[in-house]
C-alpha cells in the first residue's frame, strides 16, 4: 500500500480514498437533505394539500427505482434530487399538520433535534472505530420494510 506523507504524518493511500468518498457522500447528503427541506417548506408556505396515499407510494417508489436504474449516470443524480424534493413536497403538508397542535413546534423541534443527535452520534462512531457496518444491511433492509409496513397498518 501506498503512503502519502502530509505534513509530519504518513497517512495510507486507502485512507485519503475513503476520506474523499466519505467527504462527497455527505455533501450529496447535505444538498439533498436541503433541497428537501426548501421544497418542504415551499410546500407548507403554500399550504398545498397532501397528494394522498396511493401518489406518494408511487411516486416514492417510481423515483426510487429510476434512481437505482441510473445510478451510474449523471440522470441518477437528477433522480435523487427529484427523490428527495418528493420526500419534502409530501412532508410539507403533515408538518402543517403537526404545527398546528397545540404542542406542534416543540413536536417538531424535538424529532429534528433528536435525529440530528443520532446522525451525529452514529456517524462519529462509524468514523472512529472504522468498523465496516456493510454486513448489516440486510438487517437493516428487513426492519425498515417492517416498519413501514407496521406504518401502513
Amino acid at each position: 500500500m501506498n503512503n502519502y506523507t502530509t505534513g509530519t504524518v504518513n497517512v495510507p493511500a486507502l485512507s485519503i480514498t475513503s476520506n474523499r468518498v466519505l467527504r462527497n457522500t455527505y455533501a450529496l447528503l447535505a444538498l439533498t437533505l436541503l433541497f428537501s427541506s426548501v421544497t418542504a417548506g415551499i410546500t407548507m408556505a403554500l399550504n398545498l394539500p397532501h397528494p394522498g396515499l396511493v401518489l406518494t407510494l408511487a411516486g416514492y417508489f417510481g423515483l426510487l427505482f429510476l434512481t437505482t436504474r441510473f445510478r451510474n449516470s449523471g440522470l441518477g443524480l437528477a433522480m435523487v434530487f427529484a427523490l428527495t424534493g418528493f420526500m419534502g413536497y409530501t412532508l410539507g403538508p403533515l408538518l402543517n399538520a403537526y404545527l398546528s397542535l397545540p404542542n406542534g413546534p416543540q413536536l417538531v423541534m424535538t424529532a429534528l433535534g433528536g435525529t440530528g443527535v443520532v446522525f451525529l452520534g452514529l456517524s462519529g462512531y462509524a468514523l472512529v472505530s472504522r468498523k465496516d457496518f456493510s454486513f448489516m444491511g440486510g438487517f437493516l433492509m428487513v426492519g425498515i420494510l417492517v416498519a413501514f409496513l407496521a406504518g401502513l397498518g
